[in-house]
């Protein structure tokens, strides 16, 4: 039979009830308060953290869209980009184009230039060979016989213009004349042009006398602003003017 002592039990007892009040009151709930805050800041922190993946999630959806959105930018700005290098190339292969037959109708219209003037240089290279061959040749033949006949043509010459009202008269009874010869003129010679002049004019004429031998042969007459041409040297003026304006309608 066990030896129990009832006093020693009761302190027992009591002991163990002070301990477990002290351990309640100054242990367990504390530590209840603790556990109690330390799973109340579990919680917050994976609300928190559940709260963050949701806006992770968010973001993310967000950058999806967002990238969905820059890469049909970029599609359509590659496709724009596509139709204005295009547009651009048509441009610049239509304006090479342009400028490559403007080009063209420049040389072709400086070749038919240098054509022209080689023809009209040749033209006119030509007229002057003509005229001064021709020019040698009747210098080379001419004799008084000639000349006499060259100043009687200009006589019939003479004969046959009207002045009408082309010789001013100033109210004046006397018309200066200026008579040009290749020679030197006879008294008769000057006498019978002096005649012819004042037939055709009506009016007396102070003929003034001067040689020039570049007229080859014949005369000429200036009156007032009229010129009554008929030397050689004039007519062959005429027929190298006739030759270029012939050959000028030719080249077009």
């Amino acid at each position: 039979m066990l030896d129990i002592n009832l006093s020693t039990l009761l302190l027992q007892v009591a002991n163990f009830l002070i301990m477990v009040y002290i351990l309640a009151r100054f242990l367990f709930r504390p530590l209840k308060e603790m556990l109690d805050r330390r799973a109340s800041q579990v919680t917050e922190a994976v609300d928190e953290a559940q709260e963050a993946v949701r806006e992770a999630e968010k973001l993310r959806l967000e950058y999806e869209r967002k990238h969905g959105n820059i890469d049909a930018e970029i599609v359509a700005l590659k496709n724009e980009a596509r139709v204005v290098i295009d547009e651009t190339r048509q441009q610049m292969l239509q304006e090479a184009h342009q400028e490559l037959e403007a080009m063209h109708e420049r040389a072709r219209e400086e070749i038919e230039r240098q054509r022209v003037d080689a023809l009209r240089l040749h033209r006119n290279q030509i007229g002057e060979l003509v005229t001064g061959l021709t020019r040698r040749m009747v210098e080379g033949i001419l004799n008084p016989q000639l000349h006499q006949a060259y100043l009687d043509a200009f006589l019939d010459q003479l004969s046959l213009v009207q002045f009408d009202d082309r010789v001013p008269t100033d109210g004046e009874e006397t018309i200066a004349a200026e008579l040009i010869t290749a020679i030197p003129l006879t008294q008769e010679s000057k006498s019978q042009i002096t005649i012819a002049l004042e037939t055709v004019v009506s009016h007396t004429i102070d003929l003034v006398c001067r040689v020039d031998a570049g007229l080859i042969a014949g005369a000429m007459v200036r009156l007032g602003d009229t010129l009554i041409e008929g030397s050689l040297q004039g007519q062959l003026q005429q027929l190298r003017s006739r030759y270029e304006a012939e050959h000028e309608a030719e080249i077009g």
